[in-house]
């Protein structure tokens, strides 16, 4: 019996690598792109702020990235 193949990450380019703002839209810091677990390419970002409910998960780190510079320049309601 042969062994199945393993989805491989791509790894990370420069290209793929956007600009991450300093502040979210309640004025603290992004935490840091993180690997969801048990997903293959799959990205969070999320602001340090406990009382603050900003997130983004998208496929892709740099869908991830330009999501939450989207969503970091617009205030909710």
């Amino acid at each position: 019996m042969l062994p199945l193949k393993k989805k491989k990450i791509a790894p990370l380019r420069l290209n793929q690598i956007a600009h991450v703002p300093k502040h979210c839209r309640c004025g603290g810091e992004p935490s840091k792109p993180v690997l969801v677990p048990d997903c293959s390419n799959r990205w969070i970002i999320q602001c340090k702020v406990a009382h603050c409910c900003a997130r983004n998960t998208c496929q892709g780190l740099s869908d991830t990235i330009a999501g939450w510079n989207r969503l970091s320049t617009h205030f909710y309601r």
